[in-house]
């Protein structure tokens, strides 16, 4: 494969407007231009004409951009006309007002001044030696959480020493109680 054709497609690829670089799916021709033949110039003379024509224009400022950060997209081409677009409109149209609003007669009114709105500028931070800081505001009391147990456990049961008095007492007269009934059995 020679390198002249695949340089001029990958130029041609590279060369195309945004959306057009690549071919989409379903589409049965590719967007992009064609390789190059054997009677359009070469690379290496298409570098030898852009260096000729670029030692012409020496003291550019877009030239010397270029060489710096290289080629311009084609959007940057297309927001700097609307820029120039929206600024000539808003000549016209102030052009336009002023035409309208001229009075008739050798009384003039004086124009009304404009006003812009002045800039927030926030309050400078207090600096240590400016003096004591103003009172805090109180705050609201914190609402009252129930009551609960201080630890995580929970709480015991508190043991009554005659409850448990009973209990061995009862244990001890039905232990005795079956033993006397049933030591006449054996």
């Amino acid at each position: 494969m020679s390198p002249g054709p695949a340089t001029a497609e990958l130029r041609a690829v590279l060369g195309a407007p945004r959306g057009r670089r690549f071919s989409r799916p379903g589409t049965s021709t590719r967007p992009m231009a064609t390789p190059c033949s054997e009677s359009e110039p070469s690379d290496s003379a298409f570098k030898a004409r852009e260096q000729r024509i670029l030692a012409h224009m020496v003291g550019n400022p877009r030239v010397a951009h270029r060489q710096a950060h290289g080629v311009l997209p084609h959007w940057m081409h297309l927001q700097a006309t609307r820029i120039v677009e929206r600024e000539r409109q808003a000549h016209a149209d102030s052009a336009h007002s002023e035409h309208l609003e001229r009075p008739e007669g050798p009384w003039k009114p004086s124009p009304t001044p404009d006003h812009r709105p002045l800039p927030i500028i926030p309050r400078p931070r207090p600096a240590p030696d400016d003096g004591p800081p103003p009172p805090r505001p109180p705050r609201p009391p914190l609402p009252r959480r129930p009551r609960r147990p201080h630890s995580h456990r929970k709480p015991r049961r508190r043991s009554r020493v005659a409850w448990h008095l009973f209990g061995h007492t009862l244990a001890a007269l039905a232990g005795a109680l079956t033993h006397h009934f049933t030591s006449g059995l054996f």
